[in-house]
């Protein structure tokens, strides 16, 4: 009996538990494959054109901020992740549907704002 209500109190809390964990995963990199994407030395960049979200990894210990550049309609913008490795940062931004967008990943210096490096461009439509 006491087992009984034990999981009757227990199964209720994981469950919440694994709901609220969903919510607040963190974007999935395995989920869109190695090639999607932009990528750099140490610095990975994707487009999510559902909602315009720019998430940019840094994925490489070497001191350096992982950086994308992106460009659409006549903007040219610059975000930094300087959270160092294994972090992605967020970029929510608001592009009308339909425009065509072109972005890359970088690394540098935060400290100055200098990129060392960048991949190559990668095209998409928001």
């Amino acid at each position: 009996m006491r087992a009984l209500k034990r999981s009757l109190v227990v199964l209720p809390i994981a469950a919440a538990l694994t709901l609220v964990g969903t919510a607040a995963q963190a974007f999935d990199w395995d989920s869109i494959g190695w090639d999607a994407g932009a990528n750099s030395n140490g610095s990975r960049t994707f487009f999510e054109d559902d909602g315009e979200h720019l998430y940019i990894l840094d994925n490489n210990k070497d001191g350096h901020s992982a950086v994308s550049e992106i460009e659409y309609g006549s903007r040219h913008l610059t975000y930094w992740n300087a959270s160092g490795v294994d972090t992605t940062r967020d970029v929510n931004l608001d592009i009308t549907d339909g425009t065509y967008v072109r972005y890359n990943a970088c690394y540098g210096e935060y400290e100055g704002y200098k990129i060392i490096g960048c991949g190559y461009w990668v095209g998409d439509t928001a």
